[in-house]
């Protein structure tokens, strides 16, 4: 889009676009509390372990419906450039992040979703305990593709962490060491390059601290179904256990050997 398209106090200012910020800042809180999500997946099966996992998984879906929104909303409006005074290598290493960051966004849920479409009971889910939601057709059962993915999903999650920290980092850089460029304003109107104490920064912090407090406190909504107690046929013994990884609910597979709706 033209600067003569831009609203007025957009053109000159490297800001983004609300509609941009406000994918950001919903996706990044969303990608924060899936990490602490994935933490509380890791306790002993219950009711409410059970429940977590359907959370993490309905948040995944909802990263990536807010991915594509973002990537179709960036090829509409373009980003606008980094400040002039940025040294050429910096401008590549933002760059490289940023396609770093959106490989991660898109690849993450479409890992996980994989998971889940690829387990042998291939179960649908319920976003939020509300919309009812679908597996990948044609994967149940698909044991080296679940493997594949969950592989891939587990190294995602490392090169996030390595991704975030290049960011944090590059976007501190900038706003205490660098009075002359203000990255930080571009996704934050206002915030002064420079300023210690930036209300706005101040603000960033406490709302990722706000998100991990509720993302590992708050009880999880109802997921709309739940797995029912476990039953052997006197006519059969009971299949042995699979193993299964911190993960391996969010693929799909059983914290109960059956679910049914509730009453």
């Amino acid at each position: 889009m033209s600067d003569v398209r831009r609203r007025p106090e957009q053109v000159g200012s490297g800001r983004y676009p609300a509609v941009a910020i406000l994918l950001h800042w919903t996706i990044a809180a969303l990608i924060i509390a899936q990490v602490v999500l994935a933490g509380r997946m890791e306790g002993p099966r219950s009711p409410e372990t059970f429940a977590v996992v359907q959370l993490h998984k309905s948040i995944g879906v909802t990263v990536l419906l807010l991915t594509l929104a973002r990537i179709a909303w960036r090829l509409i409006n373009p980003p606008p450039p980094m400040p002039k005074t940025m040294p050429h290598w910096q401008r590549v290493l933002a760059g490289a992040t940023h396609v770093g960051f959106y490989v991660i966004m898109l690849g993450m849920p479409l890992t996980g979703w994989i998971m889940s479409s690829t387990s042998a009971l291939a179960r649908p889910f319920i976003l939020y305990g509300v919309v009812p939601w679908f597996n990948i057709p044609g994967l149940r059962g698909m044991e080296a593709l679940h493997d594949g993915a969950e592989t891939g999903h587990s190294w995602l999650i490392k090169v996030f962490y390595v991704l975030i920290a290049l960011h944090v980092a590059g976007a501190l850089k900038h706003q205490f060491f660098s009075r002359n460029e203000p990255v930080l304003a571009r996704m934050a109107p206002g915030a002064m390059a420079g300023r210690i104490l930036e209300p706005r920064l101040l603000l960033i912090v406490l709302g990722v601290a706000g998100v991990i407090a509720a993302a590992r406190f708050l009880p999880p909504p109802d997921p709309g179904f739940r797995p029912a107690p476990a039953t052997v046929s006197p006519a059969a013994p009971p299949e042995p256990a699979e193993a299964s990884g911190p993960h391996e609910e969010a693929a799909g597979r059983d914290l109960g050997p059956q679910q049914s709706p509730q009453p």
